[in-house]
């Protein structure tokens, strides 16, 4: 199957790690469909298409069962040559640069967390798997996170919730569709040069990188890489995995 013939989904792909990875797969020649709730992803497509690359804009809420049920119809020709989907669209949200213990989360903000972060993943990998089994070949990529991994002081508890949630729902996963040909694999990034980490501020961020080996915060496109490989012919035997995108600053 030749990279021209296959379409990428990107969800969460305006900005920060899911345009980079979004970037990556158009500059590998694939069709690159970038999903965002934000309004910026027309703005983050276009630029990608100024540049000559083949991506669909789509705004659109993945926590909306409907919504996304839509899908299909507004790719159109696209929909039949979907085999890859990157579950990267998450939320974490910050008080005044600070996470609030777990006694403190009002029931609606946690509601919000999972729907966004765990149930949206769910339903739009749900409507992905028919097109990804028809075809016999496709990759599932989930971001999780450090805090999926190991207790972080950042996150709160919503957010490692649900990427541990997300790591769970891929090992699953894995299991139900290899003999269709798709592999189901998890990136976990530590801390990644973004909007959401710069939502704690430059002092806590500075504290951090302290306590990292690597001595520096990741970039988004090194997130891309690891996301590339995953999604690759050569890791066709790699599935139920996790590849940890950290620094050093997690080694299990």
């Amino acid at each position: 199957m030749h990279v021209n013939d296959k379409v990428a989904l990107v969800t969460g792909a305006a900005r920060g790690i899911g345009m980079a990875i979004a970037t990556r797969f158009a500059r590998e020649g694939y069709k690159v469909v970038m999903l965002d709730l934000n309004p910026e992803i027309e703005q983050a497509a276009q630029a990608l298409k100024v540049a000559g690359y083949e991506v669909r804009p789509v705004c659109l809420d993945i926590t909306d069962e409907a919504a996304v049920r839509t899908l299909a119809e507004r790719l159109d020709d696209w929909w039949p040559k979907l085999c890859i989907l990157v579950n990267n669209a998450g939320i974490s949200p910050k008080h005044e640069g600070k996470k609030r213990d777990v006694m403190d989360i009002p029931l609606e903000e946690w509601r919000r967390v999972l729907d966004v972060n765990l149930t949206g993943t769910f339903l739009v990998t749900k409507m992905c798997l028919p097109t990804l089994k028809s075809r016999g070949w496709g990759r599932i990529v989930m971001i999780t996170s450090q805090a999926a991994r190991t207790r972080t002081p950042v996150p709160g508890a919503h957010y490692s919730a649900t990427k541990s949630g997300m790591t769970g729902l891929a090992r699953v996963l894995a299991g139900e569709v290899a003999r269709f040909g798709i592999t189901v694999n998890c990136v976990a990034p530590g801390r990644v040069e973004s909007n959401m980490t710069a939502a704690v501020g430059s002092e806590v961020n500075a504290q951090l990188v302290g306590s990292i080996p690597a001595g520096r915060m990741g970039r988004a496109e090194e997130v891309a890489a690891a996301v590339a490989f995953l999604v690759s012919e050569e890791a066709s035997y790699s599935t139920g995995a996790v590849i940890d995108v950290n620094g050093g600053s997690f080694m299990p």
